[in-house]
Order: structure tokens, then C-alpha cells, then sequence
């Protein structure tokens, strides 16, 4: 049984939280150590518990719900009840794989068809360092499937038109297919970008501490890199390169970034800063 819950004191130098009304910050409160909080931030929480615990009318409680949601605080879904606090994570950390372990089986009880499980599936993908390897590439695999069938919807028709043309290329590209030196399949599968790009994106946010989600603003450029012959080694290398360089620099840390990282002009003039031999650096970036 849970018996406390904690608020980290960097919560309230956060421009959103300060903004918050009394109400919204109560509610927030409530939702960090209240007894139905977990360590993952993502709980099942019918708003009748909350008018029991606080003594509000439904009128109210609905009202700091969505204040919350507006302040991207929280993302809830109304039909089931439940919710995720969306950076949870970033501000409980996880701190072992002890507790990775219980983390997974959190997730395991998380309805896949919530609204709450897409974004909780990214907040562990960009916070998940202790988690196994079997788990991390089930998580990749759930985030790119939601992707896909995003695009399915979205981009039926096109598709519909190119289907032939799509198959008779992903057939040349299968068949030429090869492991790249970085050890990562060179296949042009979008699936199979996406889930790199989301690697690489990952490590862009472990190396400067930052929490970049995985959504296709982030991902598109790099995605486009890989797309155009780089390897995940590279975007890497490139990653710690500019993170040894610019963090710490007030000036130049802001451009710790995919949009400046991967532009395509720029990240070919990174590139072109890697001293070879590329081998001895990997050791000393890549974890």
C-alpha cells in the first residue's frame, strides 16, 4: 500500500503551476499524494472520489479538471476516469530498476484504448533508463503502431493511389536492407524510422535534460536525416558533440534541438565535424 506522496519543489517554478488558480493548485496537490497517486503518475480516478476526498461538488471538480488540462498539467480521460499527470516522470524520476519493474506492471494495467495510454507510453520512452530491453522495444512498438495508424486514417486516399507503387519500392528496399556499422537496420520502413528516430530523440533528451516528446514536430527532421543515408551513430554522435560544445552556454544551449540539430544544412556541417576514427567516440557517447 502507498502511504505517501511527494511534490518536487521544482513544480512550483514551473511557469504553468504558477499560473494555476487556488482550486487547480489544491487539485494538482491532491493528485501528487492522494491515495489513489502511483509512481508512474497514471491512475484511475472517477471524479466522485475526489468530491468525497475534498469535499467539492461535481460542478467544481470538473471545473479544475479542465483548468489542469488547459495548463497541460494533465491529460484525462472523461469516459474511464482515468488520467496522467504528463510530467510526472521528469519530476519523479525514475530512480532503479527495482522500480522500473513495478512501473511495468502499472502500465500493464492501463486500458490500450484510454486517451491516456498514447501519452504515457511517450513520458516512458523519454524517462524509462532503467527499463529492460524487452520492455523498451514493446513500448517503441505500441508508439509506432499508434503512429501508423494515424497516418492509415489520415492518409488513406494517397495511399489508396500509390498502394502499388509503395509495394513494388519497399520490395527493392527490403531486399537491399542491410545492418548499418552502428548496428541498426538500414530498412526505409516509416515504422522502422520512426521507432529510430524516437531512440535518437531520447538520447537528445538524456544527454541535456530536456523533455522533447516523441510527436512528429520532434521527430520529422530526423526522421528525414535517416531517410537521406545518415545512422543512428551519427545523429548520436552529433547529439554529444554539440551537447560537450553548447551545454552550459547560455547562449548557444537553446540550440539544443532537433529543429537546429537536424536541419539538413547544419547537421551535414556537424557530420563533417566528427574526427574519425568514429569507433573510439562511441564508447565515450553512446550508452
Amino acid at each position: 500500500m502507498r502511504i505517501y506522496g511527494s511534490i518536487q519543489t521544482c513544480f512550483w517554478e514551473n511557469t504553468e503551476a504558477q499560473q494555476l488558480s487556488d482550486q487547480g493548485k489544491l487539485l494538482a496537490t491532491y493528485l501528487f499524494t492522494g491515495p489513489h497517486s502511483n509512481m508512474v503518475g497514471c491512475f484511475r480516478l472517477p471524479a466522485g472520489y475526489i468530491t468525497e476526498d475534498l469535499r467539492w461538488d461535481l460542478k467544481k471538480v470538473t471545473a479544475a479538471f479542465q483548468e489542469l488540462h488547459q495548463a497541460q498539467f494533465i491529460t484525462r480521460d472523461d469516459v474511464s476516469g482515468w488520467l496522467l499527470i504528463d510530467n510526472f516522470l521528469k519530476w519523479n524520476p525514475i530512480q532503479n530498476p527495482k522500480q522500473a519493474k513495478g512501473i511495468q506492471k502499472l502500465f500493464d494495467a492501463v486500458p490500450r484504448k484510454s486517451t491516456v495510454s498514447k501519452p504515457l507510453i511517450h513520458s516512458l520512452l523519454n524517462h524509462g533508463k532503467y527499463f529492460d530491453e524487452e520492455f523498451h522495444q514493446r513500448l517503441y512498438t505500441l508508439a509506432t503502431e499508434d503512429e501508423a495508424g494515424i497516418d492509415t486514417v489520415v492518409k488513406k486516399s494517397v495511399a489508396d493511389q500509390d498502394q502499388n507503387q509503395d509495394q513494388d519500392q519497399n520490395q527493392k528496399e527490403n531486399m537491399s536492407s542491410k545492418i548499418n556499422r552502428d548496428g541498426f537496420s538500414k530498412s526505409t520502413s516509416p515504422i522502422s524510422f520512426k521507432a529510430q528516430a524516437t531512440d535518437i530523440l531520447q538520447f537528445l533528451n538524456e544527454k541535456t535534460n530536456r523533455a522533447y516528446r516523441p510527436v512528429d514536430s520532434n521527430l520529422k527532421l530526423i526522421v528525414a536525416r535517416l531517410k537521406s543515408g545518415a545512422t543512428v551513430l551519427d545523429c548520436r554522435q552529433v547529439i554529444a558533440k554539440k551537447t560537450r560544445e553548447w551545454k552550459g552556454n547560455e547562449k548557444m544551449a537553446e540550440y539544443l534541438r532537433p529543429a537546429t540539430l537536424f536541419n539538413a544544412t547544419k547537421f551535414e556541417q556537424y557530420v563533417g565535424e566528427l574526427v574519425e576514427p568514429k569507433e573510439e567516440e562511441t564508447h565515450e557517447y553512446v550508452s
